[in-house]
């Protein structure tokens, strides 16, 4: 009977290991099963922020871009306006009827066209004259940079 027993204890404590083993079993399971889902969500938020930052990245590209390029035009702008300063401080500013005569000149002189009263002149002339329409046309670009900066800051 000892022998009995004693299987009998074994197989009780064997039994008892296997349910216990079991239950550990299904209980790393169950964890695994959980890991995973965990894992799933997270991988899927982690694709939504890389998602989200790479788009972050390319509107700071763009308004690094537009930045620089408003830098740009706000030098250009102070530029004009110095330039404009100068023309105020110097009394070099044009009014608008010679602003129009020299249109009227450059435009003549484009189309090759003299003016009333003026002569055909030589090569040597025509060479003068279109030195004279680049000087012109500069003084009318100032004088249109004058007033745009000037009505924009009005």
């Amino acid at each position: 009977m000892v022998t009995n027993q004693n299987h009998s204890f074994d197989s009780t404590s064997t039994e008892q290991e296997v349910i216990k083993y079991t239950k550990i079993l299904a209980q790393a399971l169950e964890l695994d099963k959980q890991n995973a889902k965990v894992y799933s969500a997270l991988s899927s938020e982690n694709r939504a922020l890389k998602k989200q930052l790479e788009d972050y990245h390319s509107q700071h590209n763009t308004l690094e871009k537009r930045v620089k390029r408003l830098e740009r035009n706000v030098k250009s702008l102070e530029t004009e306006l110095e330039d404009l300063n100068e023309c105020v401080e110097l009394d070099e500013c044009v009014d608008s009827e010679t602003v129009v005569d020299l249109i009227h000149e450059i435009v003549l002189s484009l189309i090759g066209k003299k003016r009333p009263g003026q002569r055909r002149s030589s090569n040597k002339g025509a060479v003068h004259r279109r030195g004279s329409s680049d000087s012109d046309i500069d003084k009318v670009i100032n004088m249109i940079k004058y007033q745009r900066i000037w009505k924009s800051l009005a």
